[in-house]
């Protein structure tokens, strides 16, 4: 029971992340559709439009890899894998699991550490403090960490995560 509510709570947070990558990728389209149509139609620049384009295409980025960590979409070399028998393929994936959890968690722990430094520092266009930008870092390494170990989990009959 407790690994199907896991898997049924990773299942709605991949859903959450991905409605908020659509929505970052939309808002960031038409912000960056506006700062050229200003500045080549208009003759004048919308100086923010660009630091918060860059702000958040970090941010889709990040979240990004945390869809594809849940959804098993990461880069991967198939055709050594499909020859492995399946003990050596299980070991593989533990193995690959495990090395994502522990750079997952340096970076999360290394950004708790960064956060604090940068609350102080306010960006040059928007006058945001740089902490908003920085805690994708710990958030997206928070939700890869989580999606990684449910699809560590056993299976409980209902499929892939």
């Amino acid at each position: 029971m407790m690994i199907h509510s896991l898997k049924t709570f990773a299942r709605g947070l991949d859903r959450l992340v991905a409605f908020i990558v659509v929505a970052l990728l939309v808002v960031m389209t038409a912000i960056t559709s506006a700062g050229v149509f200003w500045r080549y139609v208009m003759n004048d620049a919308l100086s923010w439009a660009e630091e918060l384009g860059c702000y958040m295409l970090v941010w889709v980025s990040f979240l990004g890899a945390a869809l594809a960590t849940y959804r098993g979409a990461h880069i991967g070399i198939d055709i050594v894998y499909d020859r492995l028998p399946g003990w050596a393929q299980r070991l593989l994936d533990f193995s690959v699991n495990s090395a994502i959890i522990i750079f997952m968690g340096a970076i999360f722990l290394s950004s708790l550490k960064i956060i604090p430094v940068v609350h102080t520092r306010i960006s040059p266009t928007l006058f945001v403090t740089m902490d908003i930008p920085y805690l994708v870092l710990p958030v997206s390494a928070g939700i890869i960490i989580f999606q990684t170990l449910v699809r560590m989990l056993p299976a409980t009959g209902e499929g892939t995560p």
